[in-house]
């Protein structure tokens, strides 16, 4: 193990931990440069734009609210498919356009902006002491340095592919009328799996955000060793209890379940929407958090049910989940989901699967761990949590504390021990 910092490289998407993780390698002067998409680096134009009142409704609620939220990292980052990246944002918001065609050229130019990143990355890599990349865009990084002399580190946020293959194939002979809310691998075009596998086979370590994630990748064959189980973290600043006393919930008060994530079948939506309706009262309320994935037909049925909010600012999250009662997320393959540490940190108890929150969550103390497609199970908690307010506080409460265990600087000291570069986190 080298005794010298290490100087390195974060290749990313958007993807949250890889932010974080960049910001605390920035801080430590550990980072070399983070090769990313278009990021709000808070230049003059940027703030001009922010001003105009077509930039007030389209840029600002889009590709202005990513930001670096570390002043380290502004001069460190590259951006790469800058002009892909702004037009993928703009085709996706135009909604006039048939669903179709614009899913097919929002994903080409994803498509471009991948390849602009990776190229990015392996041109800036070279002389890295050791890379971290997310998946599906760490090839060209890892390519570019020579096995033994740079650690390299893949970041891959959820189960892995073959067991999202599988699992999806089940789920489409269980639930065909939702099949089109999940997409297979067709839109990241030929090869993206065999692309998976070789970055697999490069990475010294794949970091992993549950030990469900580590389980999917050692039944593909992948060696223990390689596997870096590191939970994610949480913003406790923003996620936290609302100010003042708890006040108790009576027996006729408005209950309201919420869930947040993309609307697809892969976090279990036909379950959850099952279950709700079996259980669905009078004072009682269901919030969906997130943007529809494929098509909205599979909801339309349901849609009497529940509240659709569109995907919200960090902030505004917290404040929805500050209202609710309970948050649940019944789904099928994860890697760790986040929202599940946000609605914790803000006083709610969950009702999840195991498959991914299963280590974060306490069964019995800070929620509940159900089975997986298992309608009547999630309505059962749901019928307890609901007829006994006191147990629900308590739950909430111990959720609360459970979450003080995840921050971002707990995340990034954990990541920091396997990059192997003798450095005190």
């Amino acid at each position: 193990m080298s005794s010298s910092p290490p100087d390195a490289v974060v290749v990313n998407f958007n993807a949250p931990e890889l932010n974080q993780l960049a910001g605390a390698l920035a801080r430590r002067g550990l980072l070399r440069h983070f090769v990313r998409p278009y990021v709000n680096k808070e230049r003059a134009w940027e703030r001009a734009l922010g001003r105009l009142p077509m930039g007030r409704s389209i840029y600002a609620g889009t590709l202005g609210r990513r930001r670096l939220g570390e002043p380290a990292l502004v001069p460190l980052t590259r951006e790469a498919g800058v002009a892909c990246d702004w037009s993928a944002a703009l085709v996706g918001r135009q909604t006039w356009l048939p669903g179709g065609w614009r899913h097919a050229w929002t994903n080409g130019l994803n498509m471009q902006v991948r390849a602009a990143v990776s190229r990015a990355g392996g041109r800036l890599a070279r002389e890295a002491g050791c890379i971290v990349a997310y998946e599906g865009f760490a090839l060209e990084a890892f390519q570019a340095v020579r096995p033994g002399s740079a650690r390299r580190l893949l970041n891959y946020p959820v189960a892995h592919h073959r067991e999202r293959r599988r699992v999806r194939e089940e789920e489409l002979a269980l639930e065909p009328d939702f099949a089109a809310t999940w997409p297979g691998f067709a839109d990241w075009g030929p090869g993206h799996e065999e692309r998976l596998d070789e970055e697999i086979a490069l990475a010294d370590g794949v970091l992993l955000g549950s030990e469900y994630a580590a389980r999917s990748f050692l039944a593909q064959g992948v060696p223990a060793h390689k596997l870096c189980v590191v939970p994610y973290g949480v913003d406790l600043q923003t996620f936290c209890p609302g100010p003042g006393p708890e006040a108790s919930r009576g027996a006729g008060d408005r209950f309201e379940v919420i869930y947040a994530g993309q609307l697809t079948q892969r976090k279990g939506l036909s379950y959850l929407l099952r279950a709700y309706a079996a259980f669905a009262r009078a004072n009682t309320a269901l919030t969906l958090v997130g943007a529809p994935v494929g098509s909205e037909a599979p909801l339309r049925p349901y849609a009497h049910l529940f509240e659709h909010v569109p995907h919200q600012t960090r902030p505004a999250l917290a404040a929805r989940y500050r209202r609710a009662q309970v948050f649940v997320l019944p789904t099928l393959v994860e890697g760790m989901p986040l929202v599940v540490l946000e609605a914790m940190a803000c006083g709610l108890p969950v009702i999840v699967t195991a498959n991914g929150p299963g280590g974060i969550v306490r069964d019995g103390i800070d929620g509940f761990i159900v089975p997986q497609r298992d309608a009547a199970a999630v309505q059962e908690k749901l019928e307890l949590l609901y007829r006994d307010p006191a147990l629900c506080a308590a739950m909430g409460r111990q959720a609360a504390q459970r979450a003080q265990d995840f921050s971002w600087e707990a995340y990034s000291h954990g990541v920091l021990r396997h990059m192997h570069c003798g450095v005190q986190a």
